[in-house]
């Protein structure tokens, strides 16, 4: 009974699966085709392959090199173009994956950017209905607004219905305001608008705050410029900022957009616009939440400058460093502005200047204990100005090339009798309309005894030549103007320039 059985399914099977005399194998009536090995022939039928899903698909143990599904997961046809080992599954004949509609107002953002810092834990969420079940590719986004954002969308399949396609954010924001990504996927598109916060700091330190340089009613402070610290940056970006002053008017403090430091660091403002008054100019800063006010105080007239080169101004101190009156008038010479002296490279003063117009008050004496040893080359420097630079904040000791370039580039007057008196304090040097300098004499350098006051004057630069002199202005009625070898010990005038 079992091999009559047997013998029926051999017949059936024959019957239907004739093989050719070649080896080769044909399901139907005609003829395999030449190429073929197995050829299943039909008018009204076709081949269907095992239907898996990924997960079945990824159980399946050693797939062999060439083996084919169909993955109801994907939608597509597969194949394995690696190796039992290392399976690599390429897909074909996938469904194009379309959605009937895409949500656009109930996108769900999630994580946060910061402009500047880049991007940890950002996306965006896309509800969609009407899915038809079939396949999306990987998809990026570039933002716009703000650049610097990608968008990335994995590959994978619409469910059939309504589902949420969920984009991660990464890259480096580069300014504060909107990240906008358009999105077209399944036939739709939608804009998505994702906020790009500005960094942040822990507190803005106005107290500290300091201006380079002094403003003047009526003068313009262009290249001056307000600094004020700060601490806890993120390194995140901040925008640009304009604030107009108030009190005393016609200032603005501006600063362009950039990134704060890590930790702490200074926000430098420069300053722009002409005051209006003379009096207390006032700002208020609001940075990153965080609000304080400085003020600073705008003097009136008289000027005292001088140019430095063909077309540039610099402004001084009015009067020489330690006068006796800082207001008295700077451009007639007088006691009270001969101002006291200075050993290079110090910062405090070496020998006083007069206390008054008589002989008694001069101060023309040897000094006892006179300090002989010379300061580092160090001390002062042309390129910034030193703790030991006795000039108040904002001023600085002259460089040796810009006391050159007021020599070169002003016209001179001379004022005074121009002799060596220690009393004679009518003898000065202006250098154009706006710039008085005194002759007030020189300090020894080994015992500091006065010289040459109402005959000469001497002005210390902060310009170094050897371990014992540094340059130095010096002029006289006869001499003219000239640049002088100073010794360290000796003590010279000071005119404070601004910085």
């Amino acid at each position: 009974m079992l091999n009559q059985i047997r013998q029926v399914l051999f017949l059936a099977f024959v019957g239907l699966s004739p093989v050719t005399i070649t080896s080769q194998v044909v399901v139907g009536t005609g003829t395999p085709d030449a190429s073929a090995a197995f050829e299943i022939q039909g008018t009204d039928r076709g081949l269907l392959l095992p239907r898996l899903t990924t997960a079945q698909r990824n159980g399946i143990t050693s797939p062999a090199t060439g083996l084919m599904i169909f993955n109801i997961s994907t939608v597509c046809l597969e194949i394995n173009i690696g190796t039992p080992a290392v399976p690599e599954w390429l897909q074909s004949g996938c469904r194009t994956g379309r959605v009937a509609s895409i949500d656009c107002g109930g996108i769900g953002l999630s994580g946060n950017t910061v402009a500047g810092i880049p991007v940890t834990e950002a996306g965006f969420s896309v509800p969609y209905s009407g899915g038809n079940g079939g396949v999306f590719q990987l998809s990026t986004i570039s933002s716009t607004g703000v650049d610097g954002l990608t968008a990335t969308l994995l590959p994978g399949s619409f469910t059939d219905g309504s589902g949420t396609l969920s984009y991660t954010i990464s890259g480096t924001p580069s300014g504060i305001g909107t990240a906008n990504f358009l999105v077209s996927i399944g036939g739709q598109t939608c804009s998505v608008a994702y906020p790009v916060a500005p960094g942040t700091i822990s507190t803005l330190d106005c107290a500290n705050a300091n201006i380079n340089g002094t403003l003047l009613h009526g003068v313009s402070a262009s290249g001056k410029s307000i600094s004020i610290p700060y601490t806890g940056g993120d390194g995140g970006a901040f925008a640009a900022q304009s604030v107009a002053s108030t009190g005393v008017t016609g200032l603005k403090a501006e600063i362009l957009a950039g990134n704060f430091a890590t930790g702490e660091g200074n926000l430098v403002y420069k300053l722009g616009g002409v005051p209006t008054s003379d009096g207390i100019a006032f700002f208020e800063f609001d940075v990153a939440g965080n609000y304080c006010s400085f003020s600073v105080t705008v003097i009136s007239q008289p000027v005292c400058r001088a140019k430095v080169d063909v077309n540039a101004y610099k402004y001084f101190m009015c009067h020489n460093l330690g006068a006796a009156n800082t207001n008295a008038d700077p451009f007639t010479p007088s006691w009270d502005i001969n101002g006291g002296y200075w050993q290079w490279g110090r910062k405090v003063l070496a020998a006083a200047g007069p206390s008054g117009p008589g002989y008694s008050q001069a101060g023309e004496n040897p000094i006892v204990g006179w300090n002989t040893t010379y300061s580092s080359n160090s001390s002062w420097s042309d390129f910034s100005k030193t703790e030991n630079d006795p000039c108040p904040p904002g001023y600085r000791v002259p460089t040796g090339i810009q006391w050159a370039g007021i020599v070169a580039n002003n016209v001179t007057n001379d004022i005074g009798t121009w002799s060596s008196v220690s009393t004679n304090y009518e003898s000065g040097k202006k250098f154009g309309p706006d710039l008085m300098l005194p002759a007030a004499g020189i300090r020894h350098y080994v015992n500091g005894a006065l010289f040459s006051r109402g005959q000469n004057g001497y002005y210390w630069s902060s310009t170094w030549i050897n371990t014992f002199e540094s340059w130095n202005l010096n002029f006289g009625k006869v001499s003219g103007n000239a640049f002088g070898v100073g010794n360290h010990t000796a003590g010279l005038s000071i005119r404070c320039i601004e910085e």
